[in-house]
């Protein structure tokens, strides 16, 4: 009985092998060259920072790049996408086995594809081949079908159409071969056989078939050839960049991904030169600039921003795609400065709100905010910034807060609580929580009923506080947020102080973006402390049976994407809202949609054709609840506002979590 076994070259002439090495030098000449473009960019730091921590960086590309999760959140393009990408993978493994199978096992007289293994290969190709039709097809049908978010380029048809020729003319060949040659195993490659079958009806002549076979053959080596010489130079980079990328998601801080810090005020010398913010993109680290060629282009980035959505000239996605041009374009002429050039507008980059949508749903852990806040640096350097966002950033220096009201407001504040029986931490040394109450719930008088409710509720819960007085001030956080490091810093040290002063050892916030600085960027400047949002307290309250929703209304919860998404709490508020009748809003968690007050836009004027606070309160009257559930002053300001500008102050009020107990 014959043994089935790999037939290398069949149909071809003998000078096939040799001809066909040779037309493939240049095209592996070209992809080298462009390979090693990338490796003098990026390429030897990426593989330090893989050997430094193997075991994690294969966590993260098992995560990210081989389960493909982010990806399959959606899951037609996600399905589409898998399909695509492990058809390419085992296709491309199946080649490299018949190279090593001719060029290695049949030179030194054995056989590396024939018996069992040769038909599950045979069937495994065809398989593959298959998913990787589909793959393409409905890629195509989304770009045809008009998909928004995916832009038309000459370039992705070209590789995509490159791709279905492969699929087709493989199983062409396979067809062909069959035709020719009848196997008894021919039944394993399913899709080839029925193709033979084809042509057996159609009566080909063993002789055409042949012939065609050899054009078919030559012309698939050389498009398959072309795609991969083109790899280093398109947006094909990503399959294999992306990969890298995500792996090294461990290496760099991800979500809450906000900016790095690029000195330290209390190490400085007076003759230091200090370095913030980028101008050209050879200014940006190595990891950064790998980001923008591990990008897909997907546009689901941009699909999340709430900027983009409100009619900003922000997009995440051509944030990166612009900054992956100039990387290019830099190795010609030394690199444009991308603000004075207008590659980066003043307008994009201040439209930001921060809430890291587009780090959330980026499939390979890219965070454009990153790129943005670096480059917000670099004009708030040179004092470019719109007269509001002077004044704000002015007012803290001045007055320890943005307003730039003086400390006898928050003394105002400090009486009325200590009316209500709340002290100080002077006054209650042994306080189990140091209650931070922040800017805008000490000068704004609607948050300042949060901060009584919540003093309020946890008193009568027997909870141990006391809060700081006259010694909190402003985190700063919309001054990094906006690029005034130096500003953030001067309230970082003064804050950390008066925290270490007091022995704290527990922090209570209710702002979000406090909480955020508290628990996080204040430990690089020394600070050591438990933070608790109010929303996890409450939540615990009510487990524990302490506290209840005061009547059953009907609510929507707006989670706060500081909160929820760079952080990661969900349930907690959730907990807490118990007893209430909560209708959930289609984005929610970690999938929230921003109020448009973050990155420091409530201190300044942003353009939008419609205020993404306006289109929350839209989502929230769809659910029917009499109640928008807010867990952040920011939220909660903003969404009141957009209730009055759509004159629904009837039909749904805006409240603060603490508010309903």
């Amino acid at each position: 009985m014959e043994v089935p076994a790999r037939e290398n070259f069949a149909l071809l002439p003998e000078w096939t092998e040799v001809a066909m090495y040779l037309v493939l030098l240049p095209f592996a000449a070209v992809f080298l060259y462009g390979f090693y473009l990338k490796m003098s960019e990026y390429g030897w730091e990426a593989l330090k920072a893989v050997l430094r921590d193997p075991v994690a960086w294969l966590k993260g590309v098992a995560k990210y790049a081989v389960a493909q999760r982010r990806l399959l959140r959606e899951i037609g393009p996600g399905v589409m996408h898998v399909a695509l990408s492990y058809g390419i993978l085992v296709l491309f493994i199946g080649t490299v086995l018949v190279a090593i199978d001719f060029d290695v096992f049949e030179r030194l007289g054995g056989k590396l594809l024939q018996g069992t293994g040769y038909v599950a290969f045979e069937f495994a190709m065809d398989l593959f081949g298959v998913l990787m039709m589909y793959g393409v097809v409905v890629a195509l049908g989304r770009r045809y079908s008009g998909v928004k978010r995916l832009r038309q380029k000459l370039e992705y048809y070209a590789y995509l159409y490159g791709i279905l020729f492969i699929g087709v003319s493989g199983f062409v060949m396979e067809g062909l071969r069959l035709h020719v040659k009848e196997v008894p195993w021919a039944g394993y490659s399913f899709v080839g056989n029925a193709v033979a079958a084809s042509l057996s009806a159609l009566e080909v002549p063993e002789a055409v078939a042949s012939g065609l076979y050899a054009w078919v053959w030559w012309a698939h080596a050389v498009v398959a050839f072309s795609l991969v010489a083109a790899i280093p130079f398109t947006n094909l980079l990503h399959t294999i960049v992306a990969v890298f990328y995500a792996g090294l998601s461990h290496a760099a801080p991800r979500p809450p991904v906000l900016a790095k810090t690029p000195f330290k005020l209390e190490e400085l010398s007076p003759e230091a030169e200090v370095k913030v913010g980028f101008r050209r993109v050879s200014e940006l680290d190595w990891y950064q600039r790998m980001g923008l060629d591990a990008c897909t282009d997907c546009g689901r980035c941009e699909a999340a921003c709430p900027a983009f959505a409100a009619g900003t000239p922000l997009s995440p996605r051509m944030v990166v795609q612009k900054l992956r041009e100039e990387m290019w374009r830099s190795r010609q002429d030394g690199g444009r400065d991308v603000l004075e050039s207008g590659v980066l507008t003043y307008e994009e980059l201040f439209a930001c709100t921060t809430c890291a949508a587009c780090a959330e749903v980026c499939p390979v852990t890219i965070s454009p905010m990153e790129y943005i806040l670096e480059a917000r640096r670099s004009l708030t350097l040179e004092g470019r910034l719109e007269r509001r966002a002077v004044e704000a950033l002015t007012n803290l220096g001045r007055t320890g807060n943005m307003y730039g009201l003086p400390q006898s407001a928050r003394q105002e504040l400090l009486s009325e609580l200590r009316a209500m029986g709340v002290k100080t931490v002077d006054e209650y040394p042994d306080a189990e929580y140091v209650y931070w109450i922040g800017c805008l719930s000490t000068f704004d008088q609607r948050a300042r009923q949060v901060v009584k409710r919540l003093a309020e509720v946890l008193t009568r819960a027997g909870v141990s506080f006391a809060v700081l007085g006259p010694l909190e001030s402003c985190t700063g956080e919309s001054a990094r947020r906006m690029g005034e490091e130096g500003r953030f810093q001067e309230q970082a040290y003064r804050n950390v102080e008066a925290l270490k002063s007091v022995n704290a050892k527990k922090v209570l916030t209710h702002c979000p973006h406090c909480y955020q600085v508290l628990k996080h960027e204040y430990r690089e400047f020394g600070l050591d402390v438990e933070v608790v949002h109010h929303s996890v307290l409450l939540g615990r309250l009510v487990k524990e049976g302490r506290i209840r929703v005061r009547e059953a209304v009907s609510v929507t919860l707006h989670d706060s994407c500081y909160i929820a998404r760079h952080n990661g709490i969900v349930d907690e508020p959730r907990i807490a809202l118990a007893g209430a009748d909560l209708r959930e809003m289609p984005r929610r968690g970690a999938d929230t949609f921003c109020c448009g007050g973050g990155g420091g836009n409530y201190w300044y004027e942003v353009k939008r054709v419609k205020r993404e606070s306006v289109q929350r309160v839209e989502e929230a009257l769809s659910t029917g609840a009499s109640v928008i559930v807010a867990e952040c002053p920011f939220c909660l300001a903003m969404l009141e506002d957009a209730v009055r500008v759509l004159g629904v102050e009837g039909s749904v009020k805006v409240k603060d979590l603490s508010e309903l107990f």
